[in-house]
């Protein structure tokens, strides 16, 4: 599962199903562990994305 909080910059990361691709190009700012952290995973065709 992939969560904003955990990538790093370029970082890329695909669809097993449909073969789309993202590259992270500037990291979140939020910090693992805090209230107010990003915690929807990463996901396209339904399922989670995987990293490359």
């Amino acid at each position: 599962m992939a969560n904003c909080v955990d990538m790093k910059e370029g970082d890329r990361f695909v669809c097993e199903n449909c073969g789309l691709e993202l590259q992270v190009v500037k990291t979140c700012s939020c910090i693992a562990g805090e209230e107010v952290v990003c915690s929807v995973p990463l996901q396209c065709c339904g399922k989670d994305m995987v990293k490359k």
